[in-house]
């Protein structure tokens, strides 16, 4: 009994689509995608590396409580990185707050297998210089209504892969950079496991077609105000006037 249970965990983890994921702090999007792996809503896959720019970064911490392979790599050393991925077998790669730029090379073996999670409504508030609590503090100044979080392919640009998953979130009037902040982190958890679940599955082709959007059915006013955005942002693409 014990060979043949030990035959089946070699066959899983052999099985397993193995998934590398990539963080500079904190780590709680990465906690998001242990737990789903852990709990079985992600199935036949495992975590099976985290590689920080930080040694700082407490997500290393979570790593080494779930027993997951764990280091600490220079932004700058992208043929280490390459390497180091490679040894792992890995099959896909999340960033989760990954405050670094991967190299042409690395998004090109990895090919619509990288996922990316950024805290505001793509292509709103992305690109260069718009990470962590910048991204918020912009969208605050902004006056907007609404914010959100975006789980998207990474390609060669700077937040310009296909989205797979948006979740919208309102901004209250007595909202801070860093209150606006902890309610889209809530977001980001939800629609990245739903990404990490369509690449393990297969399916990001399918997600890349059609996108899911989640709005929480109360908040007419968001929906609305997101809505007429989006077809605005088409018509300037589109190089379009404005018609009334």
């Amino acid at each position: 009994m014990e060979l043949l249970q030990l035959a089946w965990r070699e066959n899983k983890i052999l099985s397993s689509f193995n998934i590398a994921v990539l963080i500079s702090g904190n780590g709680s999007n990465l906690q998001a995608v242990i737990d789903a792996v852990n709990d079985g809503h992600i199935s036949n896959a495992e975590v099976r590396l985290v590689i920080s720019t930080s040694k700082e970064a407490f997500g290393l911490e979570r790593a080494k409580k779930n027993g997951i392979p764990n280091m600490v790599i220079d932004r700058r050393d992208t043929v280490k990185l390459l390497e180091t991925l490679e040894n792992y077998e890995t099959e896909g790669i999340v960033l989760a707050g990954y405050l670094a730029i991967l190299p042409p090379d690395i998004v090109k073996a990895y090919s619509k297998k990288i996922i990316n999670i950024h805290p505001a409504l793509l292509p709103m508030f992305g690109g260069k210089g718009f990470y962590g609590l910048k991204v918020h503090q912009a969208v605050i100044a902004s006056g907007v209504k609404y914010s959100g979080a975006t789980a998207h392919i990474v390609d060669s640009g700077v937040d310009t892969g296909a989205a797979l998953v948006r979740s919208v979130v309102p901004v209250l009037p007595e909202d801070t950079a860093e209150s606006l902040q902890k309610r889209v982190l809530k977001a980001e958890h939800i629609i990245l496991v739903q990404a990490v679940k369509a690449m393990v599955e297969n399916r990001i082709e399918d997600m890349i077609k059609k996108p899911v959007v989640l709005i929480d059915a109360k908040d007419r006013e968001g929906v609305f105000e997101y809505a007429e955005d989006l077809i605005e942002l088409g018509r300037a693409i589109a190089g379009e006037e404005k018609t009334v």
